[in-house]
């Protein structure tokens, strides 16, 4: 979808609707539990035996690898709703899931295969009592899991010559962001706020200097900074692009993408930097960021991943502490709606899903559109993306 900037202002969302609980209740149902959710990377669950329990609103997801397959599952006993994994994160070395309460015992299958000390009733079939299983699928080495359903699975295409799926975790990054998931997405659907938020990534893409208007009006200015290879405070690289991309791909020094709710991704021609973001309440979320590496190049140096991780790690903590004034700001009594400005067409965009996505779970609506395209931080017609950032107030919880 090109990039055209609305002809008029138009209304932001309601303010209740990044803070009022109910509300926060109605959109886990519209988007966090009928879609499609980004919750871990592959290789963090690789190996026979390997889990993670991750939350996704007020439900837990156990992942678990068996020996050939990835399967998740709700984080609940069928005996009497116990959850089965009290940590975050381990590995299963009998092969077997065994509930901490009654030690009912599942295979990585979820088929229920022991139930010790129960006595036995004619009544009784291991067989109707697996696991509540979710859905699951993969896409450029994310795990995606649905919680209702299994829908069309749509993810990006263009991606291919990048080896997403081939990339490793270099650096993480969580942070806890008091903040509505929404103005998170917002920011990062639009670069209007780049000059004054931003100094540090408008010195490398120059393009962001005229605030999300570069392309959509003449302009002498460059795209990126002189002699630029990547996005790094200086702009310089210190690893080779990967290998598949073609010329233009690698002059291409940055493309952001989003895989609505929840997947940010800031690509790059040797190196990106995904974040994966989760509600904790109406007025926040917690952010998982990665830095994502060809494996040849892991371990970096300290300096080396110092680097790389120092240009986005600044801009994170910038987004995230103006999402949290924002989120204080909304407060007000006499504050409506906000207004979005020719620039901020992709931040409409993403409004309209979100209104559509709302109407259809209140049945107001007969169905919602598809995600919105673009983000007007890509300077050009060709990127696409809709949603961004990270954690300031938080940063005493990042780790």
């Amino acid at each position: 979808m090109a990039r055209k900037p609305l002809a008029r202002l138009e209304a932001g969302l309601p303010a209740a609707w990044y803070s009022d609980p109910g509300h926060y209740r109605r959109e886990l149902e519209a988007f966090w539990y009928a879609k499609w959710i980004a919750v871990a990377r592959e290789e963090e669950i690789a190996a026979p035996g390997d889990w993670r329990v991750v939350t996704i609103g007020t439900q837990k997801i156990l992942l678990v690898k068996d020996e050939s397959e990835l399967r998740a599952f709700h984080n609940t006993c069928r005996h009497r709703g116990s959850i089965l994994c009290t940590e975050e994160r381990g590995n299963f070395p009998r092969k077997r899931i065994v509930c901490p309460y009654h030690s009912w015992t599942y295979d990585l299958s979820g088929n229920l295969v022991a139930t010790p000390r129960r006595m036995e009733t004619p009544d009784f079939d291991m067989k109707n009592f697996p696991l509540y299983q979710v859905a699951t699928r993969t896409w450029g080495g994310f795990v995606f899991v649905c919680l209702e359903g299994s829908p069309a699975f749509d993810v990006p295409k263009k991606y291919g010559n990048y080896g997403f799926e081939k990339l490793r975790i270099g650096k993480r990054i969580v942070a806890d962001v008091e903040a509505n998931w929404k103005l998170l997405a917002e920011n990062f659907s639009e670069c209007f706020h780049c000059p004054p938020v931003h100094p540090e990534l408008c010195r490398v893409v120059t393009a962001y200097q005229e605030a999300g208007a570069w392309g959509l009006r003449q302009s002498s200015k460059a795209e990126y900074k002189s002699g630029a290879a990547t996005l790094t405070l200086d702009g310089s690289s210190r690893l080779t692009p990967f290998p598949a991309l073609n010329q233009q791909e690698r002059k291409t020094l940055y493309i952001p993408e989003m895989v609505l709710p929840n997947l940010f991704l800031n690509i790059h021609p040797d190196y990106v930097n995904s974040h994966l973001m989760f509600p904790t309440g109406p007025q926040s979320v917690r952010i998982v960021y990665d830095w994502l590496f060809e494996p040849r190049h892991l371990p970096l140096s300290d300096d080396d991943l110092a680097h790389y991780v120092a240009l986005w790690d600044i801009t994170n903590q910038q987004d995230a502490r103006n999402c949290e004034w924002q989120q204080q700001g909304m407060q007000s009594r006499a504050f409506a709606h906000g207004h979005y400005v020719p620039q901020e067409f992709d931040c409409h965009r993403f409004a309209q899903w979100v209104r559509s996505g709302v109407r259809l779970t209140l049945r107001e609506a007969p169905g919602a559109p598809d995600a919105p395209a673009p983000t007007s931080r890509s300077p050009k017609s060709r990127r696409r993306g809709t949603a961004k950032r990270g954690s300031a107030k938080a940063a005493k919880r990042r780790r």
